[in-house]
């Protein structure tokens, strides 16, 4: 598993999560556990749409899923979304997604920055 290092730079905390083609949570680094307030353990194996609200439509296919994680690696932008932490709070995040292709699987990487801070309701 691809683990990422603790990041703050300039005020703002970056991190980075680890997702399977459907959206699930393979992996995570400890930034990434401080900007959701949760464990790698409670993190892990849950959907990425739990915390990112409007990543995905609900009620949409698995493969659609897919082919937005695809078409969101496109450009590199950083886009942002309203997220929420494992208490429930809102907070904005920009998300950057990275497609890695392996022999046994296609997964992405998900880098996140968060406003050091940022606790807006």
């Amino acid at each position: 598993m691809i683990h990422a290092d603790a990041n703050l730079m300039n005020g703002v905390q970056y991190g980075t999560l680890i997702l399977d083609r459907l959206g699930r949570i393979l992996s995570c680094g400890a930034p990434a556990e401080k900007i959701f307030g949760a464990s790698q353990v409670r993190l892990v194996g849950r959907w990425i749409s739990e915390f990112i609200g409007g990543l995905f439509l609900a009620g949409n296919s698995p493969s659609y899923n897919t082919r937005y994680l695809v078409y969101l690696c496109a450009d590199g932008e950083w886009r942002k979304f309203e997220a929420r932490d494992a208490d429930g709070q809102a907070f904005e995040v920009e998300l950057n997604l990275s497609r890695v292709m392996t022999e046994e699987q296609e997964m992405f990487l998900l880098n996140l920055r968060r406003p050091e801070g940022d606790t807006r309701p």
